[in-house]
């Protein structure tokens, strides 16, 4: 495993190869079987492709612009303008996207209570789990993936067009026309505290 681990890179450059439907399949379920709080699995991965990735991408292109005129979401952070018009292209030269929901998510601003605070941080964790998981068996089948945050830049659109349920993340996948050289870790001293 920690082969596996090591391996797996934030692929940003994709090659012009579609990924088939066995192939896909395979990187979805290794998310259905990532931890969960009390097994509520609460996750939905919408795979886009085609034509539907072409709205995807219209409506990315949407919230960066209404972002850069101090509109939605991340308005008025300039410097992440650039990054998040370089992750649209990287999303553009995927094959495939996949946007990972939480049917029963709801906005962090809303007003709840403590239980459901907690039960929708406990969701997200999970949902990060289910995202690595995908990533690991996509690096096992030689695919690359990407995880994307950038998406929020144009949360209200890709909400609506998603149409259920609270955005958490996004990912690209495709064969990688590059391969990336490791990034540097920081130290196992800085991260890892023991107390006994």
């Amino acid at each position: 495993m920690y082969n596996v681990i090591f391996k797996r890179r934030s692929v940003r450059f994709f090659k012009d190869t579609d990924i088939s439907k066995v192939d896909m399949r395979e990187i979805l379920r290794a998310g259905m079987w990532a931890p969960s709080a009390k097994n509520r699995q609460p996750w939905k991965f919408i795979v886009v492709k085609g034509d539907s990735k072409k709205e995807a991408l219209d409506l990315m292109e949407k919230g960066i612009e209404k972002s850069e005129k101090g509109e939605g979401v991340l308005a008025g952070a300039p410097e992440l303008y650039t990054n998040a018009r370089f992750t649209l292209r990287c999303m553009a030269e995927a094959p495939v996207l996949v946007f990972v929901v939480n049917p029963n998510g709801r906005p962090l601003t809303d007003n709840w209570t403590t239980a459901e605070k907690i039960h929708e941080l406990s969701d997200v964790q999970a949902i990060g789990a289910a995202a690595e998981n995908m990533a690991l068996q996509a690096t096992t089948m030689g695919i690359g993936s990407l995880w994307i945050g950038n998406v929020f830049f144009a949360y209200e659109e890709l909400h609506e067009w998603l149409g259920e349920g609270e955005m958490v993340l996004a990912m690209s996948f495709g064969y990688p026309n590059h391969h990336p050289c490791p990034l540097a870790r920081k130290s196992e001293e800085e991260v890892i505290e023991v107390r006994d």
